[in-house]
């Protein structure tokens, strides 16, 4: 049986889990990528690490409208967002920081193993919900 999950149990779920995959478009093509993600109760936020040739940052800054999915197994939920997705303005970077150090699964940084540091930037970046859905899967189909 399946149910659509209410607001509190998405924003719980939001808040417990801190990676989903973020998918991306410019409109003929989709990207979708692992990111772990920050969740204050309103907003999800990013911080994602790039190259010059960064396919990534050139799909953020064309895809209007983003999605990102939360999922867990056990027990069998998932959330899925979608939204604008925009860079984090200067004056609220202290709140994008403070939500993604309380809730994000943050990996090492060694996705670029032949890039140098200084060869790096770095961008916040926020997720604007402008739907927010639930799905919740209590039985299991058996094997």
């Amino acid at each position: 049986m399946t149910r659509e999950m209410g607001r509190a149990e998405i924003d719980d779920l939001l808040q417990a889990r801190g990676a989903g995959v973020l998918s991306l478009t410019d409109g003929t093509e989709t990207y979708g990528i692992p990111e772990s993600f920050g969740y204050d109760g309103e907003l999800l936020y990013f911080q994602l690490v790039y190259d010059g040739d960064s396919e990534k940052m050139q799909l953020m800054e064309s895809t209007e409208t983003a999605s990102f999915t939360v999922f867990t197994e056990e027990p069998a939920e998932s959330v899925l967002v979608r939204g604008a997705l925009e860079r984090v303005p200067e004056t609220t970077q202290t709140r994008a920081a403070t939500a993604i150090a309380e809730n994000a699964n943050i990996p090492t940084l060694n996705v670029f193993p032949n890039t140098g540091p200084d060869d790096l930037s770095m961008a916040f970046f926020q997720l604007v919900p402008e739907d927010l859905s639930g799905r919740k899967f209590n039985d299991r189909v058996p094997k």
